[in-house]
């Protein structure tokens, strides 16, 4: 019983993030979510409380658990050239995605009408960079970069990575870039943040 509620929940998921994706969450009602899964509404609500509820949990996709886990790459025990290195690679192949970026539009088309924006925001991207702004205060303390603000200086590195195919990419103006394009694109991003934060 566990495992066929378990599928019902992915397979309101599977729809409500189609549906999401080519009519908006507002555009979207319960009513259609529940005519799309082949059931009523106190189905999806056996499982969810609201359609606010589904989307934050769409959000919590592959993808983004994907760009979650690209910030454990964040030892504060290794070099840190290392670290930023495959921190920065992971990031941008995750992000870099069908999935990730279809979810971030999502949450930008709604985030003048519902709370959803700033929730997406809250509990995605702002707690991995405050990771990276942790990692960073650490790294200072140990001597490693030079005294700054923590924040500033990951928002600093946030932008180099993202400089040159991340806004392309969202407008779709580009296809995903090749494994050693994006690998150039970190170690040049990796290169200037030391430059401007690193001790040596």
């Amino acid at each position: 019983m566990r495992v066929k509620s378990d599928e019902k929940r992915q397979a309101i998921l599977d729809i409500a993030k189609e549906c999401f994706s080519q009519q908006g969450v507002s555009g979207t009602s319960m009513s259609q979510l529940a005519k799309e899964l082949g059931g009523s509404k106190a189905t999806l609500y056996n499982y969810f409380s609201s359609k606010e509820e589904i989307f934050a949990e769409v959000m919590q996709s592959s993808a983004t658990e994907q760009i979650s886990n690209s910030f454990l790459s964040l030892d504060v025990n290794r070099d840190v050239r290392t670290s930023l290195l495959e921190f920065g690679y992971n990031f941008l192949d995750s992000i870099l995605t069908p999935d990730a970026i279809s979810i971030y539009r999502m949450a930008v088309a709604e985030a003048d009408r519902t709370d959803i924006g700033r929730h997406f925001y809250n509990n995605g991207p702002k707690k991995g960079w405050k990771h990276l702004s942790e990692y960073i205060e650490k790294q200072i303390a140990k001597g490693e970069l030079s005294q700054c603000n923590s924040w500033i200086a990951a928002m600093h590195f946030k932008a180099l990575l993202s400089s040159e195919y991340v806004e392309q990419y969202a407008f779709a103006a580009i296809d995903k870039p090749s494994q050693q394009q994006i690998k150039s694109t970190v170690e040049q991003a990796v290169n200037a943040f030391m430059k401007l934060y690193g001790n040596e």
